[in-house]
């Protein structure tokens, strides 16, 4: 199997399934407008495109990137048609800051029948897709923190990276299951983040209680969840140019992170959960008290689980939240009376699907973008679907299915 368990997404058209080599249209529609508070840009960074980071079947390729233009043209292995190189191996995470795309991968197995990547992280210019600079494995080393054995040695990051967010060119913050980091672009510096891990069996091993899922930028400070084994479940901010958590409000109940998002009002959702019991705590957020302002408890367990990815497993539109309630279902916690309704199942315009890769929600334009794989192994690569749903219908109307552009897509980027 591939370095996590994949539970992925799907979704198509009203009446018909997907094919392998078409792409359908059910109702014509405006294309999804810039999701982003950053200078409308061209090429590959134009507003309305939709870029798809795919992971890749690991024992069989590389990660590579796949390309939907604002007219609908559909591009695949777009970074490697540019550069004539590939991305590494396993694609985690993408962020755009700017005019520039931050591209993070494993880039760990070094097999004869894959070509070498470019390297563990990337940085791309947004438009063109063309490489700007490459960072191998080897370079990514920090030194191993007061108290843990043998101390101050150098050591890579860990081979599970998760999730990549960029303040600007000296904040590039990274995740693993290790720690959490922050990496200077200008100088080549990664710092361990003091306070984003915990030492464990005696010193020998470095144990993150980071939460890469639903990490956000918010006003120029990141917001994660942080909990787990090593330590009760809270909220933790980071700032620039800081090597250490800059505070923590503690959430209490659950001893796991759902995930992040953001009401319409900048209220802040924090969802936690303990496995095997059937219920989620929500915790509405005030990030400028700094305080809890109310909490929920719901009957249902709402899990990252159902993602291969360090995507959040909430998903706000409107004040509705959304969430993965099966491999193929998506419910919605109504924001009119409370209650989780049934919202969709994938399956009815995807059959071939069984699992998620991926879903985010534009909420500028409501519309929801999912991927689905038929099969979850790292020396396959299964048949796929990429479903646009708009969430402005009375009822969900998958728009748009594209078949078989993703392997294993871990992120799904409206720009």
């Amino acid at each position: 199997m591939r370095k996590t368990t994949f539970f992925l997404l799907a979704g198509y058209l009203c009446f018909t399934a997907c094919s392998s080599d078409n792409i359908k249209t059910l109702h014509p529609e405006s294309e999804p407008t810039d999701s982003i508070s950053q200078p409308a840009l061209e090429g590959y960074a134009s507003p309305n495109g939709i870029l798809i980071l795919n992971g890749g079947a690991r024992m069989l390729e590389n990660g590579s990137l796949s390309y939907i233009a604002p007219d609908g043209t559909v591009e695949t292995n777009v970074y490697k048609k540019v550069n004539g190189t590939e991305l590494g191996n396993q694609a985690d995470a993408l962020y755009r800051h700017g005019n520039k795309l931050y591209i993070l991968c494993d880039d760990y197995l070094d097999l004869d029948d894959i070509p070498q990547g470019d390297g563990l992280l990337i940085i791309a210019d947004a438009e063109t897709m063309r490489k700007e600079k490459a960072y191998p494995r080897e370079m990514m080393t920090f030194a191993r923190p007061e108290g843990c054995l043998q101390e101050n040695e150098r050591l890579e990051v860990e081979a599970n990276l998760s999730n990549i967010i960029v303040l600007d060119e000296h904040n590039v913050f990274i995740t693993d299951a290790q720690a959490a980091y922050r990496f200077d672009s200008t100088t080549d510096e990664l710092h361990l983040i003091e306070g984003s891990y915990a030492l464990g069996n005696q010193g020998v091993t470095i144990e993150s209680i980071i939460s890469p899922n639903g990490m956000m930028a918010i006003d120029g400070h990141i917001y994660a969840g942080a909990g787990g084994f090593w330590s009760e479940t809270k909220l933790v901010e980071f700032s620039k140019d800081s090597n250490q958590i800059n505070r923590t409000l503690a959430l209490g109940k659950g001893n796991l992170i759902s995930g992040l998002c953001l009401l319409d009002d900048g209220t802040l959702i924090a969802a936690t959960y303990t496995r095997g019991n059937n219920v989620t705590y929500l915790y509405y957020i005030d990030l400028e008290s700094w305080d809890i302002a109310k909490e929920t408890e719901i009957r249902t367990t709402i899990s990252p689980d159902y993602f291969n990815t360090a995507s959040s497993s909430i998903f706000s539109y409107k004040n509705n939240i959304y969430f993965p309630e099966s491999e193929t279902r998506i419910s919605r916690l109504s924001a009119d009376n409370g209650k989780i309704e049934p919202y969709l199942d994938v399956r009815k315009d995807a059959p071939n699907a069984n699992g998620f890769d991926c879903m985010t929600i534009d909420t500028q334009n409501g519309k929801l973008y999912i991927s689905t794989h038929s099969e979850c192994f790292e020396n396959v690569i299964p048949q796929s679907n990429v479903l646009i749903y708009d969430l402005n219908s009375d009822s969900p109307q998958a728009t748009r299915c594209i078949s078989d552009i993703t392997h294993y897509a871990t992120g799904i980027y409206p720009m």
